[in-house]
């Protein structure tokens, strides 16, 4: 028996030591992913050791390190928020204050961001010299950020969805006619059986606002290599684009390659732009070329971290050619692109250019200016979008393009249509897909935008008057102003707004196959985990489908989740903060709650999970802005009640069969069903 004990012991013992071992393994697996500048992989390796070692304070600083970095701000701003609660791990970590003030910068919130850097700088003993400097200019850029957000100009921006965005980087859009082209990251890249697939990116199109696709047979192209940006001369005919190669799984170094359209519309074998253009061991990319009127012809304007610059990727212009970038030089049919044109040597814009990143020049030949992003000019945070007029003394100042082009996030890749009226950029605001569902991370996507005209009056103008606050994009003619942009009007939400507003449910879900009344979870848990399955739902919905029937399960399922799933999510974050401001000015609440299900269970479990959902609603109430509303519930001045879940309330049509789950389940009437409404919110 001793034996036997002995025995189940030793196995014990080797069982925890290989599983610690595991968990080891996992962190340095984290640790390589980091240096590698593959965050993404990083965080997935660090959330798998968190799961069992949560009080390991500096493995949860590497997890918020690699979350930032990998842009789930939510998840960084969780993680650093837990390492400066905990005093005696805080110290271990100074630079935690300061990391949570650039994340909180990052999603726009500029006030808290400031709070924070002052909170770090407030440490000046223990802190670096070169990071208490950066704190404070990083505090004047938030108040710049401030005046910027409060004078938006008027557009309308539309995500372009499925047809043309995958939860991959879209980006580098570019017009020919009435074909988008565009470059996106969704691509396999070729390796050995066995190994993981990187993603590469193509070259892609789309007529006539139809779904994109590859150019086709003849356009350059490769699986080993990363093919993006194209850039065409005004004739159309030739087609600059980069051929990149990565460094590390963040990094690529690219060069400049050009193609030519010939006469009866193929693409021939590129070539490689020579020396000075590209140069050996730096980057040359994102080419852009319009006509210059002080050049007299086509320029090609393009970023690269080459010697000469200020600092990493500044803007350089040259002038192309213009007898050879024309129609009557193209090579006959059947024939290779023979001799290239001498180029003259890149020319820095220094005026524009910063220690930082200047990046994605595009040229507006009607109006001469010279649209841009940078991360190093004061913005909304990450990378903005400038323009600057051009004139026979150079480039003036240039100006931050205002909250609605821009935002807190990465937006980059602006163009215009011919005619000024609107254009496409590339952004990871809110509203693009995420790679990450759970993490809310990555990546860029397309967006279209329009402008919308303000109106225009004849104004009286004084010979003095100034005239450097005329708006981005302006419509001007020879007798009329235009009048600065007017900021929407915001109307103050109502507690009758949110009547009827539904919250979705995953199938089954809070604590699925209980037959509990309560649960601990908030609806924020539980809506979270049903966000993390709607490529799942696209998925399994799609299954068996086959091309515009397939395309239309999918956006089926994607106008569900985005326009409803996480739109009620949002909502129900608005009326919190609005019964809270109630509260505060004294009135007392009574919110009214009524639970649905789909009919895939009897009645009585149908009834108990209906509970469950309004009790992980009525948790959500108690755990809103770390409890804020919970004194009102406990003293009853608020006060949430049900209403009773009654008989069947799925509409006829869904399907209630357990073994047709595509419609049971994943159809989006059947997660219609699945949900929590906010029957009222009465005042008392």
């Amino acid at each position: 028996m001793r034996q036997c004990s002995l025995v189940i012991l030793l196995l014990s013992i080797f069982q925890l030591t290989t599983f610690s071992q595991s968990l080891r393994a996992y962190e340095r697996a984290g640790d390589s992913a980091f240096e590698k500048k593959d965050y993404g992989a990083a965080v997935q390796y660090y959330s798998d050791v968190l799961k069992r070692h949560e009080q390991d304070y500096s493995l949860w600083w590497k997890y918020a390190e690699s979350a930032r970095l990998y842009h789930a701000y939510p998840e960084a701003e969780r993680s650093y928020k837990k390492i400066i609660d905990s005093k005696k791990h805080k110290n271990r970590h100074p630079l935690a204050e300061y990391r949570l003030a650039e994340v909180k910068k990052s999603q726009g919130d500029y006030l808290t961001a400031i709070a924070y850097f002052e909170k770090f700088i407030a440490k000046e003993s223990t802190i670096e010299a070169q990071y208490l400097e950066k704190a404070r200019s990083e505090i004047d850029a938030c108040q710049q950020a401030q005046v910027i957000a409060a004078s938006p100009i008027l557009v309308e921006m539309k995500h372009l969805g499925k047809e043309i965005n995958s939860p991959w980087y879209e980006f580098a859009p570019s017009i020919v006619g009435d074909t988008l082209f565009y470059s996106s990251y969704r691509f396999d890249k070729r390796t050995d059986k066995g190994k993981n697939k990187r993603k590469l990116s193509k070259v892609m199109i789309a007529a006539k606002g139809g779904r994109g696709r590859e150019p086709g047979r003849g356009f350059p192209a490769t699986d080993t290599a990363h093919i993006a940006h194209t850039a065409f001369s005004p004739d159309g005919h030739y087609v600059f684009f980069t051929i990149c190669k990565d460094l590390n799984a963040n990094d690529k170094r690219c060069e400049l390659w050009m193609t030519v359209i010939d006469r009866r519309k193929r693409w021939l074998p590129p070539v490689k732009l020579p020396e000075p253009i590209n140069m050996a061991g730096y980057t040359t990319t994102q080419p852009n070329i319009a006509y210059d009127k002080e050049a007299q012809g086509p320029v090609l304007w393009f970023s690269s971290d080459r010697p000469g610059g200020k600092g990493k990727l500044d803007l350089w212009r040259v002038p192309l050619d213009t007898n050879f970038f024309c129609e009557c030089n193209l090579p006959l049919p059947g024939k290779k692109i023979g001799r290239l044109p001498d180029f003259d040597a890149p020319t820095n814009v220094a005026e524009l250019n910063t220690a930082e990143n200047e990046v994605a020049p595009f040229f507006f030949s009607p109006e001469q200016k010279l649209y841009f992003s940078s991360d190093g000019l004061p913005g909304l945070g990450g990378f903005d979008i400038f323009y600057t007029e051009k004139g026979n003394d150079g480039f003036a100042a240039p100006k931050n393009a205002g909250p609605g082009l821009n935002t807190s996030y990465n937006d980059l890749y602006f163009i215009l249509k011919k005619d000024g009226s609107g254009g496409y950029l590339s952004s990871n605001r809110p509203g693009a897909m995420y790679l990450d569902e759970k993490n809310k991370a990555c990546c860029n996507d397309l967006f279209a935008f329009s402008v919308i005209k303000p109106e225009v009056k004849p104004i009286p103008r004084e010979p003095s008057e100034d005239t450097s606050t005329v708006p981005l994009i302006g419509f001007k003619s020879p007798n009329t102003v235009p009048t600065l942009p007017i900021p929407p009007i915001v109307v103050e939400p109502r507690l009758t707004d949110f009547t009827g507003l539904p919250l979705y449910f995953d199938n089954d879900e809070p604590d699925n196959r209980s037959r509990k009344t309560a649960t601990k979870s908030t609806y924020y848990e539980t809506v979270e985990a049903f966000l993390a399955r709607q490529r799942e739902y696209r998925d399994r919905f799609s299954a068996n489908l086959k091309d515009q029937q397939a395309d239309a399960a999918e956006q089926l399922v994607d106008n569900f989740f985005e326009n409803e799933v996480r739109n009620g999510a949002d909502r129900l974050n608005q009326l919190c903060e609005l019964i809270l401001d109630r509260l505060h000015k004294g009135a007392e609440l009574e919110v009214i709650l009524k639970g649905y299900t789909s009919p895939r269970a009897k009645s009585d479990y149908n009834e108990k999970l209906a509970q469950r959902r309004i009790s992980s609603v009525r948790n959500q109430f108690e755990a809103f802005n770390d409890g804020s509303l919970r004194p009102y519930l406990n003293d009853g001045k608020l006060k949430i009640s049900e209403l009773s879940f009654g008989e069947t309330t799925a509409k006829s049509g869904i399907s209630d069969k357990l073994s047709d789950e595509r419609n049971s389940i994943y159809h989006p009437n059947a997660a219609r069903e699945r949900r929590v409404e906010i029957v009222e919110v009465v005042i008392r």
